[in-house]
């Protein structure tokens, strides 16, 4: 009998200790504050998982998610492509206390565009230097009109 109650209280107390270990796991998945974060990029580390964006009130280091989805556009990018001084959107998380980013959209290159200006801008003058130094067929001289036979 002695074995039997001890038993018992020991399997109560294993029971209890399981039970205490498992309930603060389960307090940070519901305290999650999802937040969405403007600005422009300091840096990007890929190994390590984060990237700093600089904000109107400083600098936020972030974490990034391992299935963060990274987008440019409507293209999806790796956190590598992205590059220092790009607006950035961040979708962000608290995770024990740090932020985690968990979407991060990148705004379109301005650098491309001003490209795409300069080609547009070459391209016009180089036609219109074309246009100019082009003469237009001149026309054939006429033949001269024969004089009316003398009767």
């Amino acid at each position: 009998m002695k074995l039997a109650r001890m038993l018992v209280v020991l399997l109560a107390a294993t029971a209890f200790l399981f039970a205490q270990e498992a309930a603060p796991a389960a307090a940070p998945k519901s305290a999650k504050t999802v937040k969405k974060l403007m600005g422009t990029v300091v840096s990007v580390d890929a190994i390590a998982n984060t990237i700093i964006v600089k904000v109107k009130k400083g600098e936020d280091t972030l974490s990034v998610e391992a299935g963060a989805k990274i987008t440019q556009g409507k293209k999806e990018i790796t956190l590598g492509d992205i590059k220092a001084d790009e607006s950035v959107t961040v979708t962000t998380k608290l995770v024990d206390g740090k932020k985690v980013a968990t979407h991060i959209a990148v705004a379109a290159a301005a650098k491309s565009a001003k490209a795409k200006k300069t080609v547009s801008t070459t391209e016009s003058s180089t036609s219109t230097t074309t246009t100019t130094t082009e003469k237009p067929a001149a026309a054939p001289a006429a033949a001269p009109e024969a004089a009316p036979a003398a009767k």
